[in-house]
């Protein structure tokens, strides 16, 4: 990507993040990059085409389900729970990358709303991403269950959903919070939990 591009979408990134689309303005996205206006609008002729860009770039590239993941049949579920919890760190300390000091877990869910609100073909994206999500932990509890390592007397389809809902919900109920560190404990030992639970 062009450096002036690239600039252009990681300032952007960070004010959609701190305020939302809604309160964000053209003058302030051409101020925080400190180019003028003309070199601002050769790149991007208003705001919307600049968020639909910043979600291409910064949002969506990074999340791990944007297509179904091959699954190993001879990975253990343990281990893919493992390299889930890994994957969480890993676009969460991205973020971090990109916004330093400014990163927020409200204003990702924010940013999240927004999507929903100002983007509308990408809520499509985030469904199937969730699918996906869904369709992994699916796939996973199968081949648990076959090989021997999770019990055979649950229902499959609800227990990949736990999973999903547990991670949703420990990351929404930890945006209040000054950091990541809690959610990233949080998640390793309830996913813990469950797994003792469901394993023979």
């Amino acid at each position: 990507m062009n450096t002036t591009k690239e600039h252009i979408i990681l300032t952007s990134f960070k004010l959609f993040i701190q305020k939302g689309f809604k309160e964000v303005t053209m003058s302030m996205l051409v101020k925080a990059t400190g180019l003028s206006k003309g070199a601002f609008y050769h790149y991007f002729e208003n705001k919307e085409q600049l968020f639909i860009e910043t979600l291409d770039n910064l949002f969506f590239s990074i999340a791990p389900f944007n297509e179904e993941m091959i699954i190993n049949p001879k990975v253990s579920f343990f281990d893919y729970m493992q390299m889930y919890i890994d994957n969480v760190k890993k676009m969460a300390q991205m973020i971090t990358n990109y916004l330093g000091n400014e990163a927020s877990g409200m204003g990702y869910y924010r940013l999240m709303l927004d999507v929903a609100n100002y983007a509308p073909e990408f809520h499509k994206k985030i469904e199937k991403s969730n699918d996906n999500e869904l369709a992994f932990w699916k796939r996973i509890v199968e081949n648990g269950v076959k090989s021997g390592e999770l019990r055979e007397d649950l229902d499959q389809e609800l227990i990949a959903n736990q999973f999903q809902w547990i991670q949703d919900g420990i990351a929404l109920n930890s945006i209040f919070s000054g950091s990541l560190e809690p959610m990233f404990k949080n998640l390793e030992k309830v996913f813990s939990q469950l797994y003792s639970l469901i394993k023979k």
